[in-house]
């Protein structure tokens, strides 16, 4: 007997409002468990616990319920570590979708394509304005020769070549 079942038979056991072999109507069981007497008599037709004409021997009848109880949540305790790690990595990933999905619609999250898209557009531009400072210098110093401005023009060249192979 294990210490839970002792407690049972403690509580069980007989106090001064119960003695062994008293029987109760579907009534008086439902307030000793907490049930509906239509939940009582369903689980009297389903055989979890004993009737008896109509009426139920109270301490066979609260041990028959907790034993289904008991039952119940064995059940439900997986014993398998193989299917607890799978069930947990699916809560996990069930988790992650969600917060993925909710992060999207308060605009949190953005497609990396429309990231590239906008950088890539960033970059054009960038580029664009780079490639004219040899125009925008030979205007505004008239006094630089075809191949100061060339010499320029390589520099800025050779600075985008390497600022592309940057990683």
């Amino acid at each position: 007997m294990t210490a839970y079942d002792a407690e049972i038979e403690a509580i069980l056991g007989g106090g001064p409002e119960t003695s062994p072999g008293e029987t109760v109507t579907a009534a008086e069981l439902s307030e000793w468990l907490n049930l509906s007497t239509a939940r009582i008599h369903a689980l009297a037709r389903e055989g979890v616990i004993p009737r008896t004409d109509g009426r139920f021997d109270l301490q066979p009848t609260i041990r028959a319920y907790v034993e289904h109880l008991r039952a119940g949540q064995r059940g439900r305790q997986s014993t398998d570590p193989d299917l607890n790690a799978e069930k947990l990595r699916l809560a996990r990933a069930n988790a992650e979708k969600i917060e993925l999905a909710n992060a999207k619609t308060r605009a949190t999250l953005v497609p990396v394509a429309e990231v590239e898209s906008a950088w890539a557009s960033v970059l054009r531009d960038v580029r664009a304005a780079m490639l004219a400072i040899p125009a925008r210098v030979q205007q505004r110093l008239g006094h630089l020769t075809a191949h100061d401005v060339q010499m320029i023009d390589r520099e800025v060249r050779d600075a985008l070549e390497e600022a592309s192979h940057d990683e």
